[in-house]
């Protein structure tokens, strides 16, 4: 586990919890958000799939309105219902509800269970603790599957497979920093920036042109969450 070192630079003292069981649950909604998130970008286009799972901050106010009675207002809901136009305007129904299409909303409404979890626990738990047990769940719930269809990895995979455990154990300290001090409803539309990135990315290194009305939907979202985060 990435995470490790830093975590034992106090001592296995440092990884002692008495929230053990809501590490676990905050896990395996985060793994699963991941899971079906995977299974979207590769099968369809990576922006469009970054711009449905955007739908995190709106599914935030709903979850927290029903589970905490956290009020949003007038103005959050109508702009949170302006941001599920956009997801209509992505997803198409007219045309077909693909299953991907399906997979990216469905793991943005497990993420937002999950960051909830996250601010729940940051009350006793530190970024890194919580950092930590999400990786070790992680790895025991992928274990039996990564076992079952074991490939070698080559030294080239070797190389992005530990950057990749860098960066995402980075993302999750700063992930768990920030819901630690702040609303879940405030900072979560910060992370939209990543869309524009999901563009380029698609673009340049799969090829991957969104159409017009894609950017439409985008658009839509980005300017529900920009307000969002106004009001907040």
């Amino acid at each position: 586990l990435s995470a490790l070192p830093l975590m034992l630079r106090g001592g296995f003292a440092g990884l002692s919890t008495q929230r053990l069981g809501g590490h676990f649950v905050r896990a395996l909604l985060g793994i699963a958000a991941f899971v079906l998130y995977t299974y979207a970008i590769t099968n369809m286009l990576l922006a469009n799939a970054m711009a449905l799972a955007f739908t995190t901050p709106l599914w935030m106010i709903i979850v927290a309105r029903v589970l905490h009675g956290e009020k949003a207002g007038w103005p959050r809901t109508i702009a949170t219902f302006v941001g599920f136009v956009g997801v209509v305007v992505i997803a198409r129904p007219d045309v077909e509800i693909s299953t991907p299409a399906l997979a990216a909303l469905a793991s943005a409404f497990l993420l937002s269970l999950a960051m909830l979890y996250v601010r729940r626990l940051s009350s006793t738990e530190t970024p890194e603790k919580l950092a930590f047990y999400v990786q070790l769940f992680g790895a025991l719930f992928t274990a039996p599957v990564i076992l079952m269809n074991w490939q070698a990895p080559s030294p080239s995979d070797w190389a992005i497979l530990v950057a990749a455990g860098l960066i995402g154990t980075l993302g999750l300290f700063g992930q768990a920093r920030a819901y630690g001090t702040g609303s879940p409803t405030v900072v979560t539309p910060v992370d939209f920036t990543r869309l524009p990135m999901a563009v380029v990315i698609g673009i340049f290194f799969f090829s991957e042109m969104p159409d017009a009305t894609a950017f439409t939907g985008m658009a839509i979202i980005i300017g529900a969450l920009l307000f969002i985060s106004r009001r907040a």
